[in-house]
């Protein structure tokens, strides 16, 4: 574990928050699977404690550990593999199959269903993070040229605090691969203690986010990555995104006939 942060990281932690590292290192493969609290009874500190460690080693909080974690025992299983050539046309392919079997997902009833509360909801809101986020941007700013009032949150202390704002007129997209992105998770939960439609997107169809949705969008993704970056595919989650677009303007020209 200590190898993937930055002396300078390392240097900031307190004596009580590299014991807790070293706990977590010498028990890499039961943390995965490990509940925040347990965790925190087996190092004798608070789960606080746990996610303010979290953050001075720059990840998102506890789930975030838990995929650094595994996608770094991934990598290392690769680093003992022979790098494959990159080759354009299996990367088009491998593109091509995730969005055709994402398709093969989609309920033409949802996809009108969803469109029909967008027609007629007060707002739309969209929030999530990374590079996820970019793509429900470019959505957002799409509605927005069509001059429905849309709200996109790029902070998450605002996405809190206004979330608790909504209502049943207003309708949320949150989207996360992993439907487990803490932040996306908490503004779900309180969309849905205040009765707002809550529209997810993941790959895993149990996630935490998808079981919060009033109607959730299953993604494939499947495409090979091995790089150290986030290179996972947003064109499925764009693919549906378009779909809903094209189907909310046909619903808006439908009401006002």
């Amino acid at each position: 574990m200590f190898k993937f942060f930055p002396s300078s990281v390392l240097n900031s932690l307190s004596s009580l928050e590299l014991e807790i590292l070293r706990y977590i290192d010498n028990h890499k493969n039961e943390i995965c699977d490990m509940p925040i609290q347990i965790l925190a009874k087996n190092t004798f500190v608070s789960t606080t404690t746990i996610i303010r460690l979290c953050h001075k080693l720059n990840l998102e909080g506890f789930s975030h550990l838990k995929f650094f974690i595994k996608n770094n025992a991934l990598k290392n299983a690769e680093d003992s593999l022979p790098v494959k050539a990159f080759s354009v046309q299996n990367t088009i392919a491998e593109e091509l199959s995730d969005i055709e079997r994402t398709s093969a997902l989609l309920d033409e009833a949802v996809i009108e269903k969803v469109a029909d509360i967008m027609a007629k909801s007060l707002q739309i809101h969209f929030f999530a993070k990374g590079l996820t986020e970019l793509t429900l941007e470019y959505t957002a700013r799409h509605l927005l040229s069509l001059s429905k009032h849309v709200t996109l949150y790029q902070d998450t202390h605002i996405a809190y605090i206004q979330s608790e704002n909504l209502s049943d007129k207003d309708v949320i997209f949150l989207a996360s691969l992993s439907g487990e992105t803490e932040q996306v998770v908490r503004v779900a939960q309180i969309a849905r203690s205040r009765n707002a439609t809550v529209i997810t997107f993941s790959v895993n169809p149990t996630s935490s986010l998808a079981k919060l949705g009033n109607y959730n969008f299953q993604l494939i993704n499947d495409a090979e990555t091995t790089l150290e970056v986030d290179t996972k595919s947003r064109c499925q989650l764009m693919f549906i995104l378009n779909i809903l677009v094209k189907a909310f303007i046909y619903k808006c020209k439908q009401n006002n006939n």
